[in-house]
């Protein structure tokens, strides 16, 4: 009885350990990079991208990802703490939180309270941003989704179709920041940029 006993807690104690093991850092995830040759420093154009405005650039929608119509903030996006829901034009919203800002190299946030189909299948995403200036002066930027599904067939959906469709849009927008940084010709934010 006492040897069946240590076998159960052997077991229980490896599937805690595989449970765990599979939980971090296990979930559909998608990573958009882009080099940048900006006009701007690595600081200034840091300084220029976390606040952007959604609407400017996530304006075309890809299949089932729509376009974002407006966000509540008033303030521009740059202290941790700060929340805001994000609409979209076919009337779905999702909440945002930042949650860290590190000047110059990164941030992160995450997205909750789905109201379009997707509630079924993600309960959140994780987003971060890096920021690397190389030596030929060019700025690397990756942009990072991590999609936290809500179960396995969730999982499978996210991994094959979401994460596919979401990857345009990323695309669209990073492809938008990177013409105006090289260009010069910097969008114009209607909401108060503060200072870092």
């Amino acid at each position: 009885m006492r040897s069946l006993t240590v076998l159960i807690l052997i077991f229980m104690t490896i599937n805690t350990a595989q449970a765990q093991k599979r939980k971090k850092n296990n979930y559909p995830s998608v990573v958009v990079p882009v080099d940048i040759k900006s006009r701007l420093s690595l600081k200034e154009s840091f300084e220029y991208i976390v606040p952007m405005d959604l609407e400017h650039i996530f304006n075309k929608p890809h299949k089932l990802i729509p376009s974002i119509d407006s966000t509540s903030n008033q303030e521009a996006w740059f202290y941790p703490g700060m929340h805001r829901v994000v609409h979209f034009t076919d009337g779905s919203t999702s909440q945002e939180e930042l949650l860290s800002i590190t000047p110059s190299s990164g941030f992160t946030y995450k997205v909750t309270g789905f109201t379009s189909s997707l509630r079924r299948l993600i309960k959140q995403i994780n987003g971060s941003w890096t920021f690397v200036e190389r030596e030929d002066g060019h700025i690397h930027i990756e942009w990072t989704y991590e999609f936290l599904p809500r179960n396995f067939i969730a999982r499978f959906l996210v991994k094959n179709i979401v994460i596919k469709q979401i990857k345009v849009p990323m695309r669209n927008a990073l492809q938008i920041m990177k013409e105006e940084l090289e260009s010069g010709q910097l969008y114009q934010y209607e909401r108060r940029v503060g200072t870092w």
